[in-house]
């Protein structure tokens, strides 16, 4: 009987112990925040198209880039992920790079992209749009508050998007 009223005491003290913690507030932390951004709203087909980001996580514990691309008229939508570099998980500036098809198809086409960057424990910062449409132009030229970030790339994405795209356009409708 008294091992009995032993254990039964251990296990409603453990019990107990184990609804405290439920008491305790929790820190919620604090999410990424996009802090500024620009991308060229043209490109010429068959070129690189590059976002700039400055991106920062006060808890540092930003894991990945969320992007998400459509035609601007269109549903068809993807999505790609592309993971920080362990020392950027606090602070980040540079540019995401996204290499286009070069295809007269694409002349009269706008996408819309959406980037925005989530954190270890699944929070998501603001998202930023951009708007892209295809051009003959030549490249913009950055200004000095871009040059910096423009020497760090922070990875390449969505690298067969456009390509599929273009197969679905060109794919004989029934």
């Amino acid at each position: 009987m008294k091992r009995f009223l032993l254990i039964f005491s251990f296990s409603a003290l453990l019990l107990s112990c184990g609804e405290l913690w439920k008491l305790v507030p929790i820190e919620p932390g604090s999410e990424p925040i996009i802090s500024d951004s620009f991308a060229p709203q043209k490109v010429k087909p068959g070129t690189g198209w590059k976002i700039f980001l400055k991106a920062e996580d006060k808890d540092g514990d930003m894991k990945d880039i969320i992007v998400s691309i459509s035609p601007a008229s269109r549903s068809f939508l993807t999505y790609s992920f592309a993971s920080i570099r362990e020392e950027e998980r606090e602070s980040l500036a540079g540019y995401l790079f996204i290499k286009t098809p070069p295809s007269p198809y694409l002349q009269n086409e706008i996408f819309h992209l959406t980037v925005s960057i989530r954190d270890r424990t699944e929070r998501k910062s603001n998202a930023v749009g951009f708007l892209l449409s295809f051009t003959s132009e030549s490249e913009v030229e950055l200004t000095e508050k871009w040059q910096e970030a423009s020497k760090n790339r922070l990875a390449i994405v969505l690298p067969d998007y456009f390509n599929n795209y273009l197969r679905e356009l060109q794919s004989p409708r029934e």
